[in-house]
């Protein structure tokens, strides 16, 4: 890679000097703080070799290059950038950004309830339409409870959750959320005359299922909770916290907020309406042309507040659920076209294996293995999306189950013509999807990566084949997928294959016999290289790069040998957790490419002393 090159090209294409308010960088990332975005050629950016990928976030135009990024940017410095604070500019692009990633981020944990409690009534929905259970049934009746479990305590399950993102007592938010569908309660606002607290009425709301609500009071509550935090002493701390916390939060919800919340929830459900009866084919058209751009960016949990309006108000929904289900049907057809046209094995599997998780409602693998890697099939994504959705619109085609996905389709038996249409609507993109990946990928695209002739600045570390290499855990703590990761960079692979680890001691060790090859000012990360030649990239925290090396404390220098369990750095989990970042460590194998595989372990919890990563040479 020539370092002056890339920096000469991204300096261009991001607008020029003049358009740059600030640029640092971190482990992997340049991030621009950039007085208009606009300006930036993202495109040209994204298919510039060296360049990983763009993110946007934060206020930041994040461009990923991966382990040289030092070199990118200290040749960019040479380019004598005005590099200023970056404050002004940071701050209007921050709130929007900010509040997407504050609904995302309470609604991601909720996903495995609504996902139990959608996959369920779909098992129902075929276990009746086979005959196997009947719709009267006790059996039927106890299951469809169970299933409704899931969305009746929504209140509780992102009380919980909004309690935890805002760094308050969690278990206070659940109580707040039981108070909202409280049977007794319930019962007490609908009584004949209604009801008073401190002699104003409260509004009889039904609070079962609804996100809005209870996204203001936990909010709401999160201030007074701090405020008694900061002025109630600390022997009177674990009594008079909560009792401040509840006896304030509850009254204002329940005569303000709730109702507030409510309102907001109905006129979101009323401007669907509106927007399905006079503008439904281009609603869902658009929809299902960028379901899989809202995948990629992580926002489309963000929609999820819409999504339970409509089904509160109506009982389904007609456009959210049926444009992610052609969007999973143009990720199917696209990697079928992969799996069929590649003769290289590896291609031929992926594209298989990625179709199969895409009909079942799991896109990412296909989005970053397949489409993103290619490039040319984001287009036939996108195209197939929207021929799908437009149909979808036209038809009027409602979702019964919050469950995007194959298996789901019997819950579109409501009616006949709902499930005729529903099902056209997956084959249009599915056909559609797979033409056009047919004409746009050519057979070269999917040759075997050994067979590509590939360039290099640098001698390489020379690998043993038919070797397989243990990269230890550098920490205590729980194992996450790197797919979970709350970063597209990491989590779609661009960075190489790994794990994350919540760790619970807060310190890293070497994880190999290896040689340290890159340290950062900000002390957030590091690159080894192990004897055997495998290049690791430990990576402690999601833009922890802005903390400037505050909470962390390093002990290696470049160029040390370590040995396995050498300490390496420590930080400090609550520092990071009090100023808003996730301290997740992550684990990478950045030279993924070199080797046949790198296999995680199926742990869920490890020790610096456990196996993390198998590498097969």
């Amino acid at each position: 890679m020539n370092y002056r090159d890339l920096a000469v090209t991204l300096l261009k294409e991001v607008g020029g000097k003049e358009n740059i308010e600030k640029v640092i960088h971190c482990a992997t990332r340049l991030r621009f703080t950039l007085k208009e975005e606009g300006k930036a050629n993202t495109e040209v950016i994204k298919n510039t070799k060296g360049v990983s990928g763009v993110v946007r976030g934060n206020g930041q135009y994040q461009v990923i290059i991966g382990p040289d990024v030092a070199s990118v940017y200290a040749e960019l410095m040479k380019l004598e950038i005005q590099n200023g604070d970056g404050n002004e500019t940071k701050k209007k692009g921050k709130a929007f950004d900010r509040a997407l990633d504050f609904i995302a981020s309470c609604f991601t944990p909720v996903v495995a309830v609504i996902t139990a409690g959608g996959m369920l009534q779909v098992l129902l929905s075929i276990l009746s339409m086979t005959g196997l259970v009947s719709a009267t049934s006790n059996t039927y009746l106890v299951l469809y409870q169970v299933s409704q479990a899931a969305f009746f305590f929504m209140p509780i399950y992102l009380g919980y959750s909004v309690a935890s993102k805002l760094k308050i007592d969690p278990f206070l938010g659940m109580m707040l959320g039981g108070i909202l569908v409280l049977p007794g309660m319930t019962s007490l606002l609908s009584q004949k005359n209604g009801v008073t607290l401190f002699g104003f009425t409260v509004q009889n709301v039904t609070y079962s299922s609804s996100v809005v609500p209870i996204l203001l009071g936990v909010w709401f509550m999160s201030y007074v909770y701090k405020f008694a935090d900061r002025f109630v002493p600390k022997s009177l701390k674990f009594i008079l916290r909560p009792l401040i916390t509840i006896a304030v939060s509850a009254p204002v919800v329940l005569l303000i907020l709730g109702p507030l919340g409510n309102y907001i929830g109905k006129y979101v459900a009323e401007f669907l309406s509106f927007l399905m009866n006079g503008y439904a084919p281009l609603a869902v058209l658009f929809m299902g042309a960028f379901a899989q751009l809202l995948v990629m960016t992580g926002m489309h949990y963000a929609l999820m507040p819409i999504l339970m309006a409509s089904f509160t108000t109506f009982g389904y929904d007609s456009l959210i659920v049926p444009g992610m289900l052609v969007g999973l049907s143009a990720e199917a057809g696209v990697c079928f076209a992969v799996g069929l046209k590649a003769k290289d094995s590896e291609w031929k599997q992926l594209g298989f294996s990625t179709a199969i998780t895409s009909c079942m409602g799991i896109s990412e693998p296909a989005l970053y293995g397949v489409t993103l890697k290619l490039k040319k099939p984001l287009i036939a994504v996108i195209i197939s999306g929207a021929c799908g959705g437009l149909y979808a619109g036209i038809t009027g085609v409602k979702a019964y189950a919050l469950i995007a996905s194959f298996a789901a389709l019997p819950t579109y038996m409501i009616t006949i013509a709902n499930f005729v249409n529903a099902c056209i609507s997956v084959a249009i993109t599915i056909v559609v999807a797979f033409v056009l990946t047919w004409i746009l990928v050519k057979k070269e695209d999917l040759a075997p990566k050994d067979s590509k002739t590939a360039v290099k600045s640098e001698p390489e570390t020379e690998i043993a084949i038919g070797k397989e290499t243990v990269i230890y855990s550098c920490t205590d703590g729980e194992v996450v997928a790197m797919s979970m990761v709350n970063d597209s960079a990491f989590s779609s692979g661009a960075l190489g294959k790994g794990v994350g680890i919540r760790s619970n001691n807060g310190r890293i060790v070497s994880p190999a016999n290896a040689t340290v090859t890159a340290t950062f000012p900000t002390k957030h990360a590091i690159g080894l290289t192990t004897d055997a030649g495998v290049e690791i990239l430990i990576h402690v925290g999601i833009n922890t790069v802005n903390l400037n090396g505050e909470g962390f404390e390093l002990f290696v220098t470049e160029n040390q040998k370590l040995k396995k369990g050498d300490p390496i750095l420590n930080f400090d989990d609550d520092f990071i957790k009090s100023k808003e970042y996730d301290p997740i460590v992550l684990v990478t194998v950045t030279n993924t490419d070199s080797y046949l595989d790198i296999i995680p372990t199926t742990k869920t919890q490890v020790t610096a002393n456990d196996g993390l990563l198998t590498v097969i040479a």
